[in-house]
């Protein structure tokens, strides 16, 4: 009940409070959850940690305390502002995106829906991965976006009337297979997230220096299907977002069905690599990043 009345409270401000003062309430709450929640603290600054060593193993680049200290604050910051703006969805129109999203790279959606048998959109807990579903949709693009369920059945609800109000179609984890098929099918854009397993039993991998779980699904679907795979992020810079889109490599002829797969998995996880040393701080994962460490509660 009280998650019910929360989520509805947040839907409705985003509905009828100007953008900046929400941003400013969500700067608020984010210093407030940054003091008491000390264990999901520890475990941003855990994470972090490990991607500023990656970084530092991969290009030589030193980091303090204080720089991990400032990023684990930011990574709460970053948080709130990704809820106000999801909370935001239903106001967004082609005006703010003009005004707001630097896109680049956008064409590849159009040159593998070309093909005719859809596109598999690789992302991850970067930036705004709710929010990417809803520019490309309010750009004319037809997509499918794969969601977790929350516990609470009225909250899962209200995130959905508010993914759909931008025409961006939800297909839940553990709901039926032949849905993801059918977008597919259908030649639309399927946006799925890649840094962390949910449902599946995933692929065993050293992702940012460490071993842990990577999702397998996203690979399989395009050896099987023959469905193009790329990568696409929307993260802050500024007061502004960028919006940009980069190549999978594809996967040499005389591997085998299982070796193609895992190849894509290994290529899908270097660009999210990649893509999280640069933004470290917008790397919403509030999960140990440790083998067979990841829920499907989210």
């Amino acid at each position: 009940m009280y998650y019910t009345l929360l989520y509805t409270l947040m839907a409705l401000m985003g509905r009828h409070l100007p953008l900046p003062l929400l941003y400013w309430i969500a700067r608020r709450t984010a210093e407030f959850r940054y003091i008491i929640q000390k264990d999901i603290r520890d475990t941003v600054k855990e994470n972090i940690r490990i991607v500023l060593d990656y970084r530092k193993t991969s290009t030589g680049q030193p980091y303090s305390e204080t720089e991990i200290n400032k990023l684990v604050r930011n990574a709460f910051y970053n948080f709130g502002i990704y809820l106000a703006d999801f909370f935001y969805i239903p106001r967004w129109n082609k005006k703010i995106i003009e005004k707001k999203v630097r896109l680049e790279n956008i064409n590849l959606l159009d040159e593998y829906l070309s093909g005719g048998k859809g596109v598999i959109a690789l992302t991850g807990h970067i930036g705004n991965w709710e929010l990417s579903g809803i520019v490309a949709s309010i750009l004319g693009y037809k997509v499918t976006a794969v969601a977790i369920p929350y516990i609470n059945p009225s909250v899962t609800e209200i995130c959905k009337r508010i993914r759909n109000s931008q025409g961006l179609e939800v297909i839940l984890t553990g709901e039926s297979p032949k849905k993801l098929l059918k977008a597919l099918k259908e030649n639309r854009v399927l946006a799925v997230l890649g840094d962390r397993v949910f449902t599946e039993k995933g692929t065993q991998i050293r992702f940012l220096g460490v071993d842990t779980v990577l999702p397998r699904g996203p690979a399989t679907l395009s050896v099987r299907l023959n469905t193009p795979l790329v990568a696409g992020f929307l993260v802050r810079e500024g007061r502004h977002y960028r919006f940009f889109f980069q190549r999978i490599p594809i996967p040499p002829p005389f591997l085998t069905e299982d070796e193609k797969i895992d190849f894509l998995v290994l290529k899908g996880a270097e660009i999210l690599e990649r893509v999280i040393i640069k933004y470290p701080d917008q790397w919403l994962n509030f999960t140990p990043l440790i083998a067979g460490s990841y829920s499907s509660s989210g």
